[in-house]
């Protein structure tokens, strides 16, 4: 049985360790919600009000299976095919790598394995017409990680890009669409991606942490109508308890068939395998997973400060949806203890047993791989175990499969799972580390870093509504602070201007003789200031 009293306790004294404003919480069993209630405030400055079930929080990337949603609404009309290239519906769009456009479906698109980047930007256009003008002017441009179907690799502007085919298709701006196919029919009554309808109700604001430990609001709201689709949407706990009842009763709410069983099932299914330990895949805008034997089916989403989280355990008719309008909190933790008192669930569930790996694989898998969240990974082969060095850490792998392995990273022993892409023939080409990407590389065995010359690289870098970096050098060592994380890193060098960290790849641009700018994970670019 669920002791709510101790649940409220435990949220409360979350919020306040990690500064977290305001939190909305939503609990569903069967065609109910069983509990709402909100934590904290919309805001620490004038005009706060206090957080309830219907306050509206940004929820992020937690709009992709919003869109999913519509998007399966027009496959069930006959209006869209998931497995037809998209060229079908759009003639003029064109991709970066000559043959890619032939080959990239709706499918691809909805399960991120296209080959687009994960880019993604908060400010950006604000009429309707950004979310076209972004699939002309950038999707052409972007320098594909994989050939299409090759690797799962998540990708905001995918998701974008199968929002302006149904917006296409459906002949009326996205937000309308949206608005017309899953809001309105699931009495999602609140939920907008305008922010101009959104400012007529109790809404959270983002929020930064000063240094003094106190907290001030985020003054520039997020918006971009180009990535609509990936994670802008606006919501609350209780609209989006609506849409986890309709997900997990087969795609009926309030004795309305609103999407066929057979389209929830393929949206649930796992359609492509993300090599973790607990067996993660990822469905139709949906990750897939399992919890303690129980299959769970979830999203979540983090803008400027906001985090959301919905995650659903289909079989057992429960869901949790909790926003917050600052990180900071374990949302894992205040899930699973749902699920665990709900279900009465072990404390304790066994892992998947490690196997005798298959040595005569290594060859193939041996190698630097670079990811641009991941940063450097190499594997290699000592004491008769396969080995992954993580940015100078190195973690003994053992096999849960022959192209899966796991290790234990970091003073607290975190479980990291490396999977091993294969090839028809010869070595692995690409690698999975954490369900993040990460292509193999050959190092210049001439390069040596020469640490005189990092000296231009110093100075502070910022974009708006995502980080200030500040770069400085110490002896023979870069460092890199992050405003944001409140915390400092070593930079590594990979080549003469490419670096990794825990925060994956960076890489400084010159121009006109000078560093300029900082690109992060070849994503987001901060400029240099002065």
């Amino acid at each position: 049985m669920l002791n709510f009293y101790r649940l409220e306790q435990d949220i409360i004294e979350q919020m306040q360790t990690a500064h977290v404003p305001g939190l909305a919480l939503a609990i569903v069993r069967g065609p109910e919600v069983i509990y709402a209630r909100g934590f904290g405030v919309t805001s620490v400055e004038d005009g706060g009000l206090p957080v309830t079930p219907q306050t509206l929080f940004r929820v992020g990337s937690t709009a992709k299976p919003l869109t999913g949603t519509a998007i399966m609404r027009l496959v069930e009309a006959g209006r869209l095919d998931l497995d037809q290239p998209v060229s079908t519906y759009v003639p003029w769009l064109t991709f970066s790598q000559e043959g890619a456009i032939e080959r990239v479906t709706l499918r691809l698109l909805m399960t991120h394995r296209a080959g687009l980047p994960s880019a993604a930007e908060p400010f950006g256009w604000r009429d309707p017409d950004g979310l076209e003008r972004f699939v002309r002017e950038r999707i052409p441009c972007y320098p594909l990680i994989a050939p299409p179907g090759k690797v799962y690799s998540y990708s905001n502007p995918g998701i974008d890009l199968a929002g302006y085919i149904a917006q296409v298709v459906g002949g009326k701006p996205f937000a309308e669409l949206m608005q017309e196919l899953v809001f309105d029919p699931l009495e999602m009554r609140r939920t907008t991606f305008d922010p101009t309808v959104a400012m007529t109700y109790p809404l959270a604001q983002a929020h930064d942490l000063r240094r003094d430990g106190t907290l001030s609001v985020q003054h520039r709201f997020a918006e971009n109508s180009a990535d609509y689709p990936a994670g802008f949407a606006l919501s609350t706990a209780l609209d989006l308890a609506n849409f986890a009842i309709m997900h997990m009763q087969q795609g009926r709410f309030h004795g309305r068939q609103l999407l066929a069983p057979a389209l929830i099932a393929e949206m649930h299914r796992p359609q492509v395998d993300l090599y973790t330990v607990t067996g993660t895949g990822y469905g139709l805008t949906f990750i897939t997973d399992t919890y303690k034997g129980q299959r769970e089916v979830r999203h979540g989403g983090g803008i400027s400060s906001f985090v959301s989280s919905l995650t659903m355990l289909p079989d057992a008719g429960i869901a949790v949806i909790i926003l917050c309008n600052r990180f900071g909190i374990m949302l894992a933790s205040i899930i699973h203890r749902i699920f665990d008192q709900l279900l009465d669930l072990p404390k304790v569930f066994p892992r998947p047993p490690v196997i005798e790996p298959d040595r005569s694989l290594w060859p193939r898998y041996t190698g630097s791989y670079l990811g641009p969240w991941t940063g450097l990974a190499t594997i290699s082969v000592a004491n008769d175990h396969l080995i992954l060095d993580l940015q100078g850490q190195a973690i003994p792998l053992q096999a849960l499969r022959q192209d899966l392995y796991c290790g234990q990273k970091g003073e607290d022993e975190e479980t990291i799972s490396v999977g091993f892409i294969a090839e028809e023939h010869g070595p692995v080409q690409y690698i999975s580390v954490d369900t993040a990407i990460c292509k193999r590389i050959e190092r210049d065995p001439a390069f040596a870093p020469d640490p005189a010359s990092w000296i231009a690289y110093t100075g502070t870098y910022a974009k708006a509504g995502l980080d200030t970096y500040i770069v400085r050098l110490e002896g023979d060592r870069l460092y890199i602070y992050s405003e944001v994380d409140d915390k400092e890193v070593i930079l590594v060098p990979v080549d003469t201007t490419r670096f990794v960290c825990e925060w994956g790849l960076f890489e400084f641009h010159m121009s006109g003789g000078r560093v300029t700018a900082l690109t992060q994970a070849g994503t987001w670019t901060f400029i240099r200031a002065g």
